[in-house]
């Protein structure tokens, strides 16, 4: 059943991005659909010009947005926080995700999950780059699978 609905969620997504002449507000419409109520899969983050890449992670980190609040995996530990979504952009609320604090192996996990979650707070510029959804603060750039 899990299966299946990560299926439907998956087809409605490329199915939705899937036109090259989509207008500003059809965008925004699509981004503010996307991310509610589902599981986004982090790629990779680049933060000032250096990629981080979870490859060595023992689950892909993700995130979920649900209404205001928002949870996901970064690679070790387990994160929460509030935000809100203005069409094109998301605020993070507070100073950063709040998070648990367990200790990970490899050291390039831990790289990871220190940047992303070091760096996501702020205002996030939320952009489609060839059918994949971008969060983008100035500092950092989250690209989802």
């Amino acid at each position: 059943m899990k299966k299946t609905l990560q299926i439907v969620l998956a087809t409605a997504f490329f199915a939705g991005c899937a036109s090259t002449s989509v207008s500003s507000n059809s965008t925004s419409d699509i981004q503010g659909k996307f991310m509610q109520n589902q599981l986004l899969k982090i790629e990779k983050i680049v933060v000032n010009g250096k990629t981080f890449d979870p490859r060595n992670a023992e689950e892909t980190p993700n995130i979920s947005f649900d209404k205001d609040k928002f949870y996901g995996y970064a690679g070790c530990n387990r994160f929460f926080g509030s935000y809100k979504n203005n069409g094109n952009t998301l605020k993070i609320e507070g100073d950063r995700a709040a998070s648990t604090q367990m200790l990970c192996h490899p050291l390039d996990v831990m790289d990871f999950e220190n940047s992303f979650l070091s760096n996501f707070n702020g205002t996030f510029k939320i952009s489609n780059e060839n059918g994949k959804l971008i969060l983008n603060n100035g500092k950092m750039k989250i690209f989802f699978k």
